[in-house]
């Protein structure tokens, strides 16, 4: 599942041959099917592995009682070591969600659900004025944020999570903050 991941990773899962990743794993391509019934069936395990994996560490951190303040710092705190420890698994999960079947994409999407509602639930907590629209947004992003990991070097994994953590916890808390003076070119209208 390794060397799968990688893999599914680096070449995406349609260029990746089960020859490939039994070699990457040190065994014959056929080899894999005593586990798994298809390169399909492979990323899903993957995929949905990863989903359940995230849903976990949320559930982990929302079933100790604290202050909702305290739970999203603590929320951040065990989504950057996630990603520090799983990214390329959760690379995967981003890159190749479209290619599982419809059953496996429809386990994911309910899982995926549960865990941003979560997510938003308690940044409105944390700041009730905030809208659901504005938490979802800034959620998704985070989702960016945290991803953006794999791509550096990794070789200082305790800087990486410092900035991460001043950027996700800085961001999170700034959504929907008046600004004096802040000028903001984005328009939405076809005709600006």
């Amino acid at each position: 599942m390794a060397a799968a991941t990688e893999l599914f990773r680096e070449r995406g899962f349609r260029e990746t041959s089960l020859g490939d990743i039994g070699a990457a794993a040190g065994v014959s391509g056929p080899a894999i099917y005593r586990y798994f019934d298809s390169k399909g069936e492979l990323l899903s395990v993957l995929i949905e592995e990863a989903a359940i994996i995230w849903r976990t560490t949320v559930d982990d951190v929302l079933n100790d009682d604290m202050p909702p303040m305290t739970t999203l710092e603590r929320l951040i705190d065990a989504a950057i070591v996630l990603q520090l420890r799983n990214g390329n698994l959760r690379d995967v999960f981003v890159k190749e969600y479209r290619s599982l079947d419809d059953d496996a994409r429809r386990r994911v999407a309910r899982i995926e659900r549960v865990r941003m509602a979560e997510w938003v639930h308690l940044l409105c907590e944390v700041r009730p004025g905030l809208g659901e629209d504005e938490a979802r947004a800034a959620v998704t992003m985070l989702d960016g944020m945290l991803r953006s990991i794999t791509t550096l070097d990794r070789s200082d994994p305790e800087l990486l999570a410092r900035v991460m953590k001043d950027m996700v916890f800085g961001g999170l808390l700034a959504v929907g903050l008046p600004r004096p003076g802040a000028v903001f070119p984005v328009t939405t209208s076809a005709t600006a």
